[in-house]
């Protein structure tokens, strides 16, 4: 896990790469590993996990030839190094970005096929051919942008903040989720498509509940400590469940004040059990931190800002306990329709609504997360986006998803019905609460309400507003995505050109797909 910087051009200038890597220390640490190859720079600032000891970025082939630098993990990796090693290939580290080069030589672009994780982001420097190859994992949870400057040098990097306050570079776009870069173009290589042809739903127990522990054995495959951010919903409680079954030392985060749903059932279930679980009290000062944390959230979107304090204050934490890998739930609200808006969404159009969420998660709810745990220095993993299940969510039928049953609607009906195997009752069929509303933050419950605590003091304070253009495209409503915009645009992050457009959120389900 790291933060990357990838210039490419005839007039680049490599001192440029460190500067942009010095403004994201916090994805890794400050012992910057830049190579400069004439026509390329490529560089991480690296937070070890896999190959600690030998795992330096750059890193490349045994001709010295093909170089690679790797933002997430590849779950496979072993495997993969095993069949590579029986084509002839010769490797010299246990990392798992060394994989990447010998399976560019020996598949080229179609190499992203054999890749199993949900959490990548990486650059591949064919020094000899002066080639590029850029991917980003299939639904976006580790970043990646890219931008030329006025010179038409191309830089590849993970945060905005990186390149924003370069005079010379005007624009900058989002590298596509599910999408390579491969002789100057892009390619998708990955799409979501809602097909809902399974109806059973014993099938679905038994094969969903294949699925889902295989992700979490998989992201939890290490010696390091795991931390689980533990609400006591369904969806963060299964994976707590899970990942206590396939590693030895686990702990959840749990935040909450004592009089929070969130802290009852979650302390509940640890202490029934036997957990190690860790208590967290929701305090933050959304006043002194909300221009700060918009800083390093790079975004201006309310409904992910208003929660971006709770995993602020989780991640501190789990950095606090000299932890370094978290496990979240994040994801399953969107593939398995979870929020409580879904009931209020035309039933024959709530896989569509499921995908259109899911395929905007990247620069929505996918962002809070990484930009909030790499803040401090954390690496979290997404078991519910894994491919597998992914793909196979989409093959649900809606009527698996939002369920009727005796008259009331219940969310995400197929998934609750797997956990009942895992988790107490109380568990698997609680009401979904909002994580920082469930853990007693008051930062509203719809944005376009303009309800909470945020909402509330920024009506108190004066700003500079938007201009009638600026709401117009960026379609600002509420005073606080007015707030939140004039921030983004004076860290310049008005720069990158797909900010103007919205990502679906829950509050706006209901008027999306009526």
């Amino acid at each position: 896990m790291c933060g990357i910087i990838g210039i490419f051009g005839e007039s680049h200038e490599p001192e440029r790469a460190k500067r942009a890597l010095e403004k994201i220390v916090h994805r890794g640490t400050s012992n910057f590993e830049i190579k400069s190859f004439g026509k390329a720079t490529i560089g991480t600032n690296r937070l070890p996990i896999v190959g600690r000891s030998t795992g330096a970025q750059p890193i490349s082939d045994e001709t010295g030839t093909i170089w690679a630098i790797l933002n997430g993990e590849i779950f496979n990796f072993l495997s993969l190094k095993s069949e590579l090693e029986s084509k002839g290939y010769k490797f010299k580290t246990e990392s798992d970005t060394e994989v990447l080069v010998h399976l560019y030589k020996e598949y080229g672009p179609d190499m992203v096929l054999k890749l199993d994780s949900e959490m990548f982001a990486f650059i591949i420097y064919d020094q000899e051919h002066n080639k590029i190859f850029a991917a980003r994992d299939p639904i976006g949870v580790k970043p990646l942008y890219y931008a030329y400057d006025n010179e038409k040098n191309l830089y590849l990097f993970s945060e905005l903040k990186q390149v924003a306050e370069f005079p010379e570079i005007e624009e900058i776009h989002t590298f596509k989720p599910g999408t390579y870069f491969y002789n100057d173009a892009f390619a998708p290589y990955f799409s979501i498509k809602n097909v809902e042809t399974v109806k059973d739903i014993e099938v679905v127990e038994r094969e969903l509940s294949v699925l889902i522990e295989n992700a979490v054995k998989k992201r939890v495959q290490t010696d390091l400590p795991i931390a689980v951010l533990l609400s006591g919903g369904v969806d963060s409680s299964l994976v707590m469940e899970l990942a206590n079954r396939y590693h030895p030392n686990v702990t959840a985060i749990i935040l909450g004040t004592p009089q929070s749903e969130d802290y009852q059932a979650a302390t509940k279930l640890c202490k029934e059990k036997g957990y190690k679980y860790k208590i967290v009290p929701p305090d933050p000062d959304y006043f002194k931190e909300l221009d700060r944390l918009i800083y390093y959230a790079e975004m201006y979107e309310p409904n992910v800002i208003r929660h971006c304090f709770a995993n602020h204050i989780c991640s501190k934490v789990v950095a606090e306990h000299g932890m370094h890998i978290a496990l979240v739930g994040e994801g399953s609200d969107e593939i398995f329709a979870g929020y409580n808006e879904f009931m209020q969404v035309n039933p024959v159009k709530v896989g569509l609504a499921s995908q259109k969420m899911t395929e905007t998660l990247e620069n929505g709810h996918l962002q809070r997360v990484d930009r909030m745990s790499m803040w401090h220095t954390i690496e979290t993993r997404v078991p519910y986006l894994d491919t597998d299940v992914v793909n196979y969510a989409f093959t649900l039928n809606s009527d698996l998803k939002i369920k009727t049953i005796n008259g009331s609607k219940v969310t995400k009906y197929a998934l609750r019905k797997v956990a009942t195997r895992y988790l107490p009752d109380y568990i698997a069929w609680r009401y979904k609460a909002p994580f920082a509303n469930g853990a007693g933050m008051n930062v509203g419950s719809n944005y376009l309400k303009e309800d909470g605590e945020i909402a509330e003091y920024l009506r108190t304070i004066s700003f500079v507003e938007p201009t009638d253009e600026e709401r117009m495209t960026y379609n600002l409503k509420t005073i606080e995505d007015r707030y939140y915009f004039s921030k983004f645009k004076e860290y310049h992050y008005d720069k990158l050109m797909e900010a103007k457009i919205r990502p679906a959120m829950k509050d706006t389900l209901p008027i999306l797909f009526a």
